[in-house]
């Protein structure tokens, strides 16, 4: 039973790779940047950008409408600051890129909106000092990178 489970002939290994192929495609709804946002079903909303051509501004929303994610895209690369929020609508992290590569500065909260930890980026590579902190802000650590 196996064996015939794995043969790419054989009707079980057939109808398991539909099976996964359906379950797989994504129902979201994709909009384009010119036309009102829509809020799917969906865990999120994510706009039609098409990473290697086109720049702009793009946005992410949780169920719930609030944003997940918003940033810009330029040539087709993460561009200028980045942020990710909480479902809560808190700041979750922020960061700064230069066509797709972390550079600059990047903090993480805690979802109270305390800060967790902030450093510094260099070609997608942590540099400098790095500090950490409990979820009542007391500086617990400092890591020099």
């Amino acid at each position: 039973m196996i064996s015939s489970f794995l043969n790419p002939f054989s009707k079980p290994y057939f109808y398991s790779i539909i099976a996964i192929t359906l379950l797989s495609c994504d129902n979201s709804k994709i909009e384009n940047q010119n036309t009102k946002s829509k809020i799917s079903n969906n865990a999120y909303y994510k706009p039609n950008v098409l990473k290697d051509t086109i720049g702009g501004v793009y946005h992410e929303f949780y169920k719930n409408g609030k944003v997940k994610v918003k940033g810009i895209y330029k040539n087709g690369k993460r561009d200028g600051d980045w942020s990710y929020f909480y479902e809560n609508g808190k700041l979750w992290s922020w960061g700064e890129y230069t066509l797709g590569q972390r550079n600059g500065a990047s903090s993480v909260y805690y979802e109270n909106g305390v800060l967790r930890m902030e450093g510094n980026y260099f070609n997608n590579k942590q540099i400098g000092l790095w500090k950490f902190y409990d979820q009542k802000g007391k500086l617990i650590k400092e890591v020099q990178m």
